[in-house]
């Protein structure tokens, strides 16, 4: 019916974008120290590279909204 809302499903035959990996630094407190983007293709080059970036603060690795692996710093 003309001027009614619809949910569309155009473009559901689209590949899914693609991924955009995030490190998340945190500090000992538990605080966003920065961010920094990875550019990698898949989950497991991400978790090297976010793991390499533990130095004195834990990492959060993120795609998008996606939760992946928290990292902590060594005891």
């Amino acid at each position: 019916m003309a001027g009614e809302d619809r949910i569309g499903f155009d473009g559901l035959d689209k590949p899914p974008m693609p991924p955009r990996y995030r490190a998340i630094l945190i500090g000992k407190s538990g605080e966003v120290l920065g961010m920094t983007r990875l550019n990698v293709d898949d989950d497991p080059n991400a978790m090297v590279e976010a793991k390499a970036l533990v130095n004195g603060h834990a990492v959060e690795l993120w795609d998008g909204v996606r939760f992946i692996d928290h990292f902590p710093t060594p005891d």
